[in-house]
């Protein structure tokens, strides 16, 4: 919870560099701001076994699953890693030149206020060619410790191989800015 009070309370980095230099893969989620952090508005919560799947979906064996969890562990199922429910979004694509749609699955707890309506915006950054849609675009939160989910599908296609493009989803009461990065990237070779 702290982590993403952290990552989704921080400014957005004005980058000075260029290439990758200039991407969220250089500076991260952007500036912290410890202030805002204490009273994050939402949270993305995430726990043991939120962290497990997401190592099962990346393919882990048995053996280095128990290593780190200090348990056996059996995979069920198979999870997409870019479902973790973390603060931020990411999918590598295989191919550059080939439209593509991307669905990330999220749930956020309110820890601002009761009866509080959050509302979803995109704002795509300089050159980035992604189409963003929020679903349900509109969370209305009615007690403190509530959890919601959403859905963000990222679509568009011929991607520059030597940048990611970007986007940034920001939920707003008017009150918390929770802004969550969400990048798209391929590399050929």
């Amino acid at each position: 919870m702290i982590q993403s009070a952290i990552m989704t309370t921080a400014w957005r980095m004005n980058a000075t560099g260029t290439g990758v230099a200039s991407t969220e893969f250089s500076y991260g989620a952007g500036h912290v701001d410890p202030i805002a952090a204490l009273n994050p508005g939402l949270v993305y919560e995430l726990d043991k076994a939120d962290h497990i799947a997401f190592l099962c979906g990346l393919n882990y064996s048995s053996k280095t699953l128990q290593l780190i969890a200090g348990e056996a562990i059996t995979c069920t199922g198979k999870s997409l890693p870019r479902n973790l429910n973390y603060p931020s979004m990411s999918a590598k694509l295989s191919e550059s030149n080939s439209s593509f749609t991307v669905t990330f699955n999220r749930t956020v707890t309110n820890l601002g206020t009761p009866n509080s309506t959050y509302k979803s915006k995109i704002v795509i950054n300089h050159g980035s060619k992604l189409k963003v849609k929020v679903s349900p675009s509109v969370l209305s939160m009615k007690s403190v410790k509530e959890k919601q989910s959403f859905t963000v599908t990222v679509s568009g296609s011929n991607l520059n191989t030597n940048l990611p493009s970007s986007a940034n989803l920001i939920w707003s009461d008017g009150k918390h800015n929770v802004r969550s990065p969400i990048v798209v990237y391929t590399y050929s070779g």
